[in-house]
């Protein structure tokens, strides 16, 4: 296979020695014991101590990853994923398609970094990948002597701690963003969750480095807020109309008020300005016509347990933890008749640019990278690597097909899966929205046409992974919003894990309720329906349903049981073991069949991708196709188009408008190379354009990242000194050395200076000297009295500190550490939101021919250092008036 690979692909030649050397240890280590492996790992181990370089040993590590996986798994590393784990360990992205074993891939990079033991996290997209990567992969781990972690939503401090300190740690990148922000807001040194950065591994690269970088992280708290004026606006906007008293900028996302329409609604409020800075009632109407017009249920949203719960416009999934922000999320709120919540403030934010770039070494996998690699290596200085396929790609990508409107195409949709079905070829059609997954689904009923659902409604997302799993099956009709990261392998003939699991759950719960309300005898007749299987297969199953543990349990137990058997390893109830044998007896016996099924699903021409609808980018169309041709498979794409899709209504232009409308007879389809390439123009226009909106918000983060870095650094060095008694003279010199400099300066009288030293360290400064000889600063030099206001200072604070510790031994330290951590995360809230501000007022500044960045950059370094002058008056002010109490 490498020798083939040699032959066309320069990644592998670059890679030629180290998989060749990987690939002759292999025999050798094949003859190891299982403890003689794992004690090459450690000998590993002691090398890189030595060496402090992982090059020397990246061959036998890979190797011996490679060896555990056969031996835990039964899965043996492919040479292209052996190319593939290189490409990670080097620092870059690994392209490799849909698959190709990804997940195993991760496993020889993470391996190998895991020796340094400094800690290697692997991000996913969800808790789900992250629960399910983190068992299947953590068998090699812990054969190889090295212990995983997993991060899921609801974790206490103390487990995340636990977690964090694994050698490898499974994460999404939400909770991992957020524990980094939480960790640097936190009072106690116990409260910080995360170690110092060391590598990260990044699957589905683009759906986090790109998509989710549209926002960033933002940990906020309410804030007082007018709730009746969202309900107010939210029914004056039904006295507006389009084109008339506002306009609607569908393609940026924004909307403006006419002449006319400000009148109106200062007619219908019965004020005078809308833009009162008293009283404004600007936002509320704005963000109002927003809801209204720009954010659609089931599209951009969908209402639940009376929230409105985002929708991932990427994935398809619910960001159940996400609000948008500036009141947007009120006004949909008010617009849907739910209870509005309080309004928020940010606290602490970072993009997901700057967070990433904050690991020493990072790297990347995805099916689809190479469309945005300028972004990767401008932004993260990742390099994005294509990986050859196993196995030769057999996917064929039909052109599109364009309809002249949304009726004829969707019936066009309906009728193909009809004469599709009707041969057995299992389809996946792809979605943009709930609301078009519903209206296909309510189509494919009209003509008698079982199918699958998938979108971001909770009914449906609680059986993803079965749902996408079986969408390989004979016969079989899925319907899915977009498939970005499901994590899981369409197998053709359908994927049997999930079905012996079902199958299982059904008997036990079915003869376990049956042997509770009836006779024995009757649970033996019942049994003869499993003849088919083993007498031990039988024989298990009886002594199970007569089990008294297992008949105390309820059936969600028993679910999650069978859910989790892979994570058992040593039983600790007979039934435990049970279960795992009567599991892997049904896999055995429906494997025959599946292979089967696999043969004549592949004959029929393996999975038919239909895509309806073309997606801003390009990668998620890739990505849908990318779900058929899986290891070799067969497989088909073609998308229906039409006219007044969003994509080629909005990036289009009125010409291709026209031209097309002309070229329509009937309802028939037309393929058009003219069409196409202006679809692709029009991705690539708007690409372009998310990526300078990226770009802007990460020149301009950057900015704020630098002065984040200081004030970071610094809170961690207050939080992990042993006193910070130093940190506090100095804060109260620094005020007395500011005071004299503005003395200096003239720019306030000698008199005014002492009474501000005294309002700001207290009355016992020993001042009275200088205030009965009227201090004249002709008559004593500045150096002298910065000096005698020192000790004073110093003698001040000492005597304060002596009649606190009297009161409550050990009480000073603590109150000091936390004053400071305190003042410097209030400083900084408000740091934020002065930022924020002056982000939206130097965009005015281009008006004048001045370049708003650097404008940005001067105004915020005069921000930050009135920020720091805050923070000590603040702390010096509360903390002498504490010592008084």
């Amino acid at each position: 296979m490498i020798k083939s690979l040699f032959n066309q692909n320069s990644i592998a030649n670059n890679y030629r020695n180290l998989v060749n050397q990987i690939n002759l240890l292999e025999k050798d280590l094949s003859l190891f014991s299982d403890s003689e492996l794992r004690s090459k790992i450690f000998e590993l181990k002691a090398r890189y101590k030595t060496e402090k370089d992982l090059s020397f040993i990246i061959a036998e590590c890979f190797a011996l990853t490679r060896e555990a996986s056969s031996r835990t798994l039964g899965l043996r590393h492919f040479d292209v994923q052996l190319l593939g784990g290189l490409v990670l360990n080097n620092g870059q992205i690994a392209e490799m398609r849909t698959g190709e074993g990804k997940t195993l891939v991760a496993t020889l990079s993470a391996s190998l970094n895991a020796l340094t033991e400094n800690g290697v996290h692997i991000v996913t997209v969800n808790d789900y990948l992250a629960s399910r990567d983190q068992v299947s992969m953590g068998q090699i781990y812990r054969f190889l002597g090295l212990d995983t972690g997993l991060i899921q939503e609801n974790m206490t401090v103390k487990e995340r701690q636990e977690n964090y300190l694994a050698d490898i740690t499974y994460v999404t990148n939400n909770e991992l963003g957020f524990d980094y922000l939480r960790d640097n807001m936190a009072l106690n040194k116990k409260d910080v969750v995360l170690r110092p950065f060391n590598y990260c591994i990044i699957d589905e690269v683009d759906s986090i480095l790109i998509d989710e970088a549209q926002t960033p992280l933002i940990l906020s708290s309410t804030i007082e807020t007018s709730l009746e004026k969202f309900v107010i606006a939210a029914e004056i906007v039904q006295y507006l109309e389009v084109k008339i008293h506002f306009n609607v900028d569908e393609k940026n996302k924004n909307v403006v008020l006419t002449e006319q329409g400000t009148l109106q609604i200062e007619q219908i409020l019965g004020v005078k300005d809308l833009y009162n800075i008293k009283n404004p009632w600007i936002p509320y109407i704005i963000n109002a016509i927003k809801a209204n017009t720009l954010f659609f249920k089931n599209v951009h949203y969908i209402v639940q347990n009376q929230q409105i719960i985002i929708v991932d416009e990427f994935t398809g999934r619910i960001m159940a933890d996400r609000r948008w922000s500036d009141g947007l999320h009120q006004a949909i709120e008010a617009k849907e008749n739910v209870p509005i919540r309080e309004n928020t403030e940010t606290v602490a934010s970072i993009t997901y640019q700057n967070f990433f770039l904050l690991y020493p070494k990072l790297s990347g996998m995805t099916g689809t990278a190479k469309t945005a690699e300028i972004e990767f290596e401008k932004i993260y200085n990742l390099p994005v690597e294509v990986i050859s396929t196993a196995k030769p790609n057999l996917r064929k990508d039909l052109p599109d097909l364009i309809y002249k409107d949304q009726l004829s195409k969707w019936n066009a949709i309906a009728k193909e899966c009809k004469n599709i079905s009707q041969i057995g070829q299992p389809i996946l059609i792809g979605t943009t929205t709930v609301e078009k997954s519903e209206m296909l689904a309510q189509l494919l009923k009209e003509y008698n046409l079982s199918y699958q659902l998938l979108n971001a409604k909770p009914e449906n997302v609680r059986r993803e992974s079965e749902i996408v799993a079986q969408a390989g099956k004979k016969g079989s009709i899925t319907i899915a919003t977009n498939m970005a990261g499901r994590g899981t392998d369409i197998i053709l003939g359908g994927n049997i894990q999930f079905k012996i699991r079902k199958q299982l759950y059904n008997i036990l719960v079915s003869y376990k309720n049956r042997i509770n309300l009836q006779s024995s005898k009757s649970v033996f007749l019942l049994l003869e329906d499993y003849r088919k299987l083993s007498q031990k297969f039988l024989s298990v199953l009886k002594s199970l349903i007569f089990d008294k543990q297992f008949l105390v349990l309820s059936d969600t137990e028993i679910l999650k049981i069978l859910n989790e058997s892979d994570k058992i390893r040593i039983p600790v109830y007979l039934y435990e073991c049970s279960i795992k044998f009567l599991l892997n007896q049904l896999y055995i016996f429906e494997k025959k069949k599946q292979k089967l099924d696999n043969i004549l699903v592949r004959n029929l021409g393996g999975l038919y991708i239909i895509g309806t609808e073309r997606n801003d980018s390009r990668r998620i169309d890739n990505q849908l196709r990318g779900r058929c041709g899986r290891q070799g498979d067969p497989g088909l794409s073609k998308f229906f188009l039409s006219l007044d899709d969003k994509l080629l209504r909005l990036f289009g232009g009125p010409k291709i408008q026209n031209f097309m409308q002309n070229q329509f007879l009937d309802d028939s389809p037309l393929q058009s190379n003219l069409l196409t390439k202006s679809l692709d123009a029009a991705q690539k226009r708007v690409e372009e354009a998310d990526y300078d909106g990226r770009k802007y918000m990460f020149d301009y983060d950057d900015i704020l990242n630098k002065q984040r870095n200081v004030i970071y650094y610094e809170r961690r060095q207050i939080l992990e000194s042993q006193s910070v008694r130093d940190k506090i003279l100095a804060y109260g010199e620094q005020i007395i050395s500011e005071i004299i400099f503005e003395i200096t300066n003239k720019k306030i009288q000698p008199v005014q200076a002492l009474f501000l030293i005294e309002n700001l360290l207290g009355t016992n400064l020993n001042l009275n000297l200088f205030l009965k000889s009227n201090f004249k600063a002709k008559n004593l030099k500045l150096t002298e009295i910065q000096i005698y206001l020192f000790q004073e200072f110093w003698l001040s604070y000492e005597s304060k500190t002596i009649e606190l510790e009297v009161r409550q031994p050990g009480l000073i330290l603590a109150l000091e550490r936390t004053l400071i951590l305190v003042y410097i995360d209030i400083a900084w809230k408000e740091h934020l939101q002065k930022m924020s501000l002056l982000r939206d007022a130097v965009g005015w500044r281009g008006y004048g021919q001045r370049n708003p960045l650097f404008e940005y950059k001067d105004d915020a370094y005069e921000l930050f250092k009135n920020r720091s002058q805050i923070t000590r008056h603040l702390v010096i002010y509360d903390l002498i008036r504490s010592a008084m109490l």
